[in-house]
């Protein structure tokens, strides 16, 4: 479905990533692990268009070229570390979720988003509450590969754990494909058909991956 080929990101005169190469099937959750400061962030927001690779390489989905500047919406979608920052201060998160889609209140039951915070201002919830509505907002039926980079790192384990299960319902469903970035290897091994760490795939499996199949 999504494809990277010898993709070089670089940062000034810093090469981050050199030859990168990867592939997400449908449906298919894998995992990127690597330090602070490696690129981690940078590589989400290329791979989902926010900024130019400023390298070589290329990207495609389901067999076509990723267009630099995707004309309409994105099927590559990134919730970034701090969704925060991605709101309008000035309008609601109703608004801006609506911009984009209409959940059912069954769909924001599941991702534990309440119907009042949508007629709230970004200023008015927490980073917790918000990284909720940019999660659901990302989810649009038209999203093909999603983006999750340190998305659930600023909520309680309970939360985090019916957050990934429901992504993973999502993921079988509808066969939207994850790339996800996460310093807590035990998530990882837990959510992932596979980690690239360090630029080497290794199968992982784990107990909600298995219970999710």
């Amino acid at each position: 479905m999504f494809e990277v080929r010898g993709l070089t990101i670089a940062q000034g005169e810093r090469p981050l990533w050199q030859g990168l190469v990867l592939a997400v099937k449908a449906g298919e959750r894998l995992g990127i692990s690597a330090p602070s400061g490696y690129g981690k962030t940078t590589l989400g927001r290329v791979l989902a268009g926010w900024q130019p690779i400023r390298g070589s390489g290329e990207m495609r989905l389901d067999g076509q070229p990723v267009p630099e500047q995707v004309k309409g919406y994105n099927p590559i979608q990134l919730v970034p570390q701090h969704p925060e920052l991605t709101f309008n201060p000035y309008r609601t998160t109703g608004q801006a979720l609506w911009d984009v889609w209409r959940p059912d209140d069954a769909m924001l039951a599941r991702f534990m988003v309440k119907p009042e915070w949508l007629g709230r201002k970004p200023g008015q919830l927490s980073g917790g509450e918000l990284a909720r509505i940019a999660l659901l907002r990302a989810l649009d039926p038209r999203t093909r590969l999603l983006i999750a980079d340190e998305v659930t790192a600023q909520l309680d384990p309970q939360i985090q754990r019916q957050l990934w299960r429901e992504l993973m319902v999502e993921c079988e469903l509808r066969g939207l494909g994850m790339v996800i970035f996460s310093h807590q290897q035990a998530l990882l091994r837990q959510i992932c058909h596979r980690v690239l760490r360090f630029g080497e795939v290794q199968p992982v499996t784990g107990v909600l991956a298995e219970n999710a199949a």
